[in-house]
């Protein structure tokens, strides 16, 4: 989809030493190279996959949206959309075709509780006083004139309409074609090497490269590969896609029934679904393993997706095995449900950049700017820093609904 400026460097060329290691290549990685770049910081990516962006990354709902309740979170949103909004100045590859894939086509959250309407009404208030003044409430009757595939049942909503989706494969690859950095593929990192509490280098399968910096940014792998513990969870995240559809809405936004968690967005004239449930902890694990029991969870239970869609419930008796991808991954979730990011509390030269709590491609630009202030020690407030914990916290709850 592009001509990569930076090619791929061969697994037989790494590096004694590096100024920086990046350990992971997803967008978080990739996002820390391009903004360590900007900063005038040289640094390499070391991945276990042969291409970037193709685990958590790949297996996300690509979706972006500034719609969250808690101030932080609203500015970091607001940010990086910004961020993809302008991304062929951000990242000016040579693409054959800069389509970054960006759907504006908003986020609406609807709930069929009559005593959800004050909650909501706080919501957009408290959204507005963190500088996002665009998310409309909307009541029952709205919602169905804008979208008159939905439920009659739903009594109030919030949307806004510049949130949406990418093609994060497309943002992964522009994002390290524009860094210049070199991306080691095939090249586990199997520790990360400490002397007296500080970095000293990253061990691969390959050998290990010498460096008193190096950047955890490895998703569902980090909590294994720290050498400090860290306060995170992993809960795994089925992804459903359907097939093109004549029936299903082109047109429309994420719908997310803030009453369940589900939630679907339209997908390449189909669909792709998926439901932040209630989860255990589990181990880090590629690929994912998936329950085929979840597609009639999402798509023909009383509570999937039909609740505030129904037209799924007379769709879904026309489509086949065939018609359906299944798919998993992981949220790294932290007790706060916001990300990591900055300096380890306990190990010198260690900088996290993970714990984004199913966020990630939202967040990364934003978190990519803060991480490389952090680090090149030109930053300000950072709300997001690993010390506002401890290693001793409490795990996250894991009967909240995340979306």
């Amino acid at each position: 989809m592009f001509n990569r400026r930076t090619p791929i460097e061969e697994a037989s060329t790494l590096p004694s030493s590096a100024p920086v290691v990046i350990v992971g290549g997803g967008i978080v990685g990739v996002a820390s190279a391009l903004f360590l770049q900007r900063q005038g910081i040289l640094s390499i990516i070391l991945d276990v996959s042969d291409a970037p962006g193709t685990r958590t990354t790949a297996m996300s709902a690509h979706c972006i949206r500034a719609q969250f309740s808690e101030p932080d979170n609203v500015r970091m949103m607001a940010e990086s959309l910004a961020f993809y909004e302008h991304f062929t100045e951000e990242c000016p590859v040579a693409l054959e075709s800069p389509d970054l894939g960006l759907r504006q086509q908003g986020y609406l959250f609807a709930s069929t509780e009559i005593a959800d309407h004050d909650d909501f009404r706080q919501r957009v208030a408290q959204q507005a006083a963190a500088g996002l003044p665009d998310v409309e409430l909307w009541e029952g009757d709205k919602v169905r004139q804008r979208y008159p595939w939905l439920s009659q049942d739903i009594t109030v909503a919030t949307y806004r309409a510049r949130d949406g989706w990418i093609d994060s494969g497309v943002a992964v690859q522009a994002m390290l074609a524009t860094s210049g950095v070199p991306f080691f593929p095939n090249t586990p990192v199997t520790e990360i090497v400490t002397d007296h509490d500080r970095v000293v280098g990253v061990r691969t399968s390959l050998g290990t490269v010498a460096t008193d910096t190096v950047v955890l940014a490895a998703g569902p792998w980090s909590r294994a590969l720290s050498p400090e513990p860290l306060p995170l969870v992993l809960w795994r995240r089925h992804r459903v896609i359907v097939s093109p559809r004549p029936e299903i809405p082109q047109h429309g936004p994420v719908t997310i029934d803030a009453n369940t968690g589900a939630h679907w967005r339209p997908h390449r004239g189909g669909a792709l679904a998926a439901w932040a449930q209630p989860a255990s902890d589990t181990e880090a694990s590629w690929p994912v393993p998936t329950d085929p029991a979840f597609v009639d969870l999402i798509l023909r239970s009383e509570r999937g997706i039909g609740r505030l869609s129904p037209f799924w419930y007379e769709l879904v008796q026309q489509i086949s095995d065939d018609d359906v991808l299944l798919t998993a991954g992981h949220y790294t979730m932290t007790p706060d449900h916001r990300p990591l990011i900055g300096p380890a509390t306990q190990i010198t030269g260690l900088y996290l950049h993970t714990g984004y709590s199913g966020h990630g491609i939202m967040g990364s630009p934003a978190g990519a700017r803060i991480l490389a202030e952090e680090i090149a020690g030109t930053g300000g407030d950072n709300p997001f820093h690993p010390s506002r914990f401890d290693c001793n916290v409490a795990p996250p709850d894991v009967e909240r609904v995340v979306i």
